[in-house]
């Protein structure tokens, strides 16, 4: 965890957290889960941080810029407040991250040898995908809510399968329990992004079919108790809600619940507004207006272990040999009694799908968690079919070269590129599943390492990386403070960085350049409009960079 840089959105996050401690709410378009829990970390552990929050006007249905800033200014003012404790302050706030994500293999466990109610092969394969997933390992302790989302709406809806087939079974000795663990996973799952508010109506559809079942089978006593149960659900998600932004937004003007669930309102509607936007990406060598859909179809072949391609069509087409030639078999598994499982276990990532796919604001893949997790299942649900000892070991040797191809993607932590793309890894796009601002720290770290940078910035080094509020200058003021390395942190603060649209980098007074995949994509898709464009991209591809890290931040020795 240490050896990932703070990315863009996390000082944000950490900012909003230290507001929640005097119950002055920011970052309202996030729901507050994690954001509390960092915020009682904060209240517990570093008591001694004393940090005047701006007093924001948050007004009802309006959106504030000045309200989204001020988190990212309060995180940056936090995380510089002392700098012996940056490290461990960051760590500590991104272990409960790890730790709820990691809820998933208690799940696992739960459900597949205490309570039997998942093949254990099913579970073994799906968690072998996941913990070796360059998406989710390298993803998984930052300061965001991507996993999180993914790995809940996931449970949820597993659990909601459990309660039906429980139900329509009538197996009612576990129901509190499993309607404990589904209550507990929906919370999380609606208070880790407002896009999981599409599972409130698959658990109501789902409930209702559940209760008209019960009525047909005249089932009365246990038709209330399934409905006591749902009521109580669904009631604890309000509560918990109101709860949460009471604790956050609690001192500020508006006091009564009604308003508190007007701030959870306004943030669904900043997210939608959001939403509404276009970012043409950098794809492949330009800046491209496409869909999430062409996106998500270009870059999955690209960002995942290709040990899954392999497993998906080897399951895929046994799942196509079974249909065509032993129907008996697909009898055993889609009929009437599974058929609204299967419908209920896909309904989450196709509405999701659904609703994204024409969007135009394209941030990253990291919006495509919530399906890709999904297709995990799929494939690790698809082994049911194997059957044949020759299979099975396909399915051992596909599963081996998995582990061997996700542990060999490890050292490229968030950036991760699988081998199918064989240009540099910058040309491939500019997103934030590859640059999030992840290897700041390491290229300040080589420049202090080697000595390259005297006490004074006297035009020694110039630089442009992606907008991360804590960037080059902020860790070299936070490293040089802990390494007692003489530096006067002022020049390096007042130098301007470098401009790539008009500043050549030939002519440029200073030794060292820093940049990052960012600047390059800048540079190589103006190279052909922009005379000055042209020249830096000369200078780029005709020198070696005296540093570079997983293909994503450079050092450059101009003279």
């Amino acid at each position: 965890m240490l050896n990932t840089s703070i990315t863009s959105d996390e000082s944000a996050y950490i900012g909003a957290a230290y507001a929640y401690t005097q119950g002055l709410g920011l970052n309202q378009e996030h729901p507050l889960f994690f954001k509390l829990i960092n915020s009682l970390i904060l209240n517990i552990f570093y008591s001694d941080y004393n940090l005047e929050v701006p007093s924001i006007n948050i007004i009802s249905g309006e959106e504030s810029i000045e309200a989204r800033l001020a988190a990212f200014n309060l995180g940056y003012n936090l995380l510089m407040e002392k700098s012996n404790n940056f490290h461990q302050l960051l760590f500590n706030l991104r272990l409960p991250h790890l730790f709820f994500n990691s809820f998933i293999f208690f799940w696992l466990y739960l459900y597949t040898f205490i309570f039997k109610k998942m093949p254990e092969k099913v579970s073994v394969i799906f968690a072998i995908l996941y913990v070796l997933s360059p998406t989710f390992y390298s993803h998984n302790f930052l300061i965001a809510f991507d996993v999180s989302v993914s790995v809940f709406a996931l449970l949820s809806i597993l659990t909601l399968m459990v309660i039906y087939q429980s139900l329509i079974n009538g197996e009612n000795r576990l129901l509190e329990i499993h309607f404990i663990v589904f209550t507990f996973c929906l919370f999380v799952a609606i208070s880790s992004k407002f896009s999981n508010l599409i599972l409130l109506p698959i658990t109501i559809g789902t409930c209702t079919v559940i209760g008209f079942k019960l009525f047909k089978k005249k089932n009365i006593s246990g038709l209330i108790n399934f409905s006591l149960l749902t009521f109580s659900s669904l009631f604890a998600q309000l509560f918990l809600i109101v709860f949460m932004y009471n604790w956050a937004f609690g001192k500020l003007t508006n006091k009564s619940i009604f308003d508190k669930i007007w701030v959870f309102i306004d943030g669904i509607k900043m997210n939608l507004s959001t939403a509404g936007g276009i970012r043409e990406p950098f794809w492949n060598g330009d800046f491209v207006s496409i869909t999430s859909l062409e996106y998500l179809v270009k870059i999955f072949w690209l960002k995942e272990n290709p040990g899954l391609f392999m497993l998906g069509l080897f399951t895929f087409s046994i799942l196509i040999y079974t249909l065509t030639y032993q129907r008996q078999v697909i009898k055993n598994y889609i009929n009437r009694q599974n058929l609204p499982l299967i419908i209920l276990g896909t309904a989450y990532p196709l509405i999701y799908f659904w609703l994204t796919k024409d969007s135009r604001f394209i941030i990253g893949y990291r919006y495509f968690y919530p399906i890709i997790v999904f297709v995990y299942l799929l494939i690790a649900s698809l082994t049911v079919f194997l059957k044949h000892k020759w299979q099975k070991y396909v399915l051992l040797g596909g599963l081996t070269l998995y582990v061997y191809l996700g542990m060999l993607g490890i050292p490229q932590s968030l950036s991760y590129v699988n081998p199918l793309w064989n240009q540099e890894k910058w040309k491939l796009a500019d997103d934030s599943t590859i640059n999030w601002g992840q290897e700041t720290e390491h290229g300040v770290e080589y420049l202090l390492t080697h000595k390259l940078l005297p006490k004074d910035n006297d035009n020694t080094i110039t630089y442009q990386l992606f907008g991360v509020n804590i960037g080059f200058v902020q860790y070299l003021d936070l490293l040089t403070k802990i390494q007692d390395y003489p530096i006067n942190i002022q020049s390096y603060y007042a130098q301007s960085r470098f401009n790539p649209e008009t500043e050549t980098i030939t002519q440029l007074p200073h030794q060292y350049l820093l940049i990052d995949s960012t600047v390059k994509q800048k540079i190589y898709v103006q190279r052909e409009t922009n005379p000055i464009a042209a020249e830096n991209w000369n200078f780029l591809s005709n020198n070696k960079p005296i540093y570079s890290r997983n293909d994503i931040i450079f050092i450059y020795k101009i003279s």
